[in-house]
């Protein structure tokens, strides 16, 4: 199988790392929301991708926020948006999206405050499934919660380590979710707070299990998505170093293991925005955070440029 990566237009939303991207299939089109700029401001505009062109949608909704959580709810035909960190919080805000305008759902007991967590669909049971992230004490969490279209529910607090900054989807085939890597605390170790996880993990609808400790290598903030045959799995990297160390390998995880298929493409990053557009049959990818150019003393650089990607066996 070859996988082919296209650079579309540098038009749209700035230069961002950590924006909140889904695939709106009522709509059928890309949304993103937020994201943090070269600057370091949180921003909170909304954006569509038709396959051509960039659209701002709304500067109306959420207060502006970094890596929040977001996954198209097909059970209910609305995007749905949780968390993240903002100007001087971090949020347990729960909103939806219509394709018109942001509703902030009512107040509930469900996640505590928490960002760079991660959430996926799950169609068989018509849940929101979300796990982990990183709270405002900074403390990685373990703890998994569903939505249920009117309220959160936890349903486990064991299975992954605790860890933030994890990939998640829904692997179709499966019919599971499937988490990849992140980072979290390594209280054991003299010196070393953090680690980087290469694990890879599933749910079940009951609980989690192990579904390989091989593959990419150990990396967080990879972007991940489901084209309901295979998972695809950009980019992450090391963030514990700076500047960032990014990666730019493309794998396909095909329910048994990882496949790498080509490192040629989006020049290497972490933190990116990738959703699958079910309607066109592409993958689309924007922004993230790469390395900084030689001699600058920046810690990374925020990027605004679209990919699309397809499989040309495929039609």
């Amino acid at each position: 199988m070859t996988l082919l990566w296209t650079q579309k237009h540098d038009g749209g939303p700035s230069a961002r790392d950590f924006p909140a991207m889904t695939f709106d299939a009522a709509r059928e089109h890309v949304v993103l929301f937020g994201g943090q700029e070269d600057s370091g401001a949180a921003v909170a505009d909304t954006w569509s991708w038709d396959g051509t062109d960039w659209i701002q949608l709304s500067d109306m909704g959420p207060s502006p926020r970094v890596a929040a959580a977001i996954a198209y709810d097909a059970a209910r035909e609305q995007v749905v948006l949780v968390g993240g960190f903002g100007t001087d919080i971090t949020s347990t805000e729960t909103w939806a999206w219509d394709g018109v305008e942001w509703t902030q759902l009512a107040d509930f007991v469900g996640p505590d405050v928490r960002a760079m967590h991660a959430m996926a669909f799950d169609p068989v049971r018509e849940l929101l499934i979300l796990f982990g992230g990183i709270d405002g004490a900074n403390n990685a969490l373990a703890d998994t919660w569903a939505w249920t279209g009117s309220e959160w529910e936890q349903i486990a607090d064991s299975g992954p380590k605790a860890r933030f900054l994890h990939a998640m989807t829904f692997d179709a085939v499966a019919a599971r979710v499937l988490l990849f890597g992140g980072i979290g605390p390594v209280p054991s170790a003299p010196g070393v707070t953090q680690e980087a996880f290469g694990d890879t993990w599933e749910w079940n609808g009951v609980r989690w299990s192990t579904a390989a400790d091989f593959g990419p290598p150990a990396a967080q903030g990879a972007s991940m998505d489901c084209d309901g045959r295979t998972v695809l799995m950009f980019g992450g990297g090391i963030a514990t170093a700076s500047p960032l160390v990014p990666f730019g390998d493309t794998y396909q995880w095909d329910d048994r293991r990882w496949v790498e298929r080509q490192n040629m493409g989006p020049r290497p990053r972490l933190a990116a925005g990738l959703a699958f557009d079910s309607t066109r049959r592409r993958y689309v990818l924007f922004g993230g955070a790469g390395a900084p150019p030689a001699g600058s003393t920046a810690a990374y650089t925020a990027l605004g440029d679209t990919w699309e990607t397809f499989d040309p066996a495929a039609g």
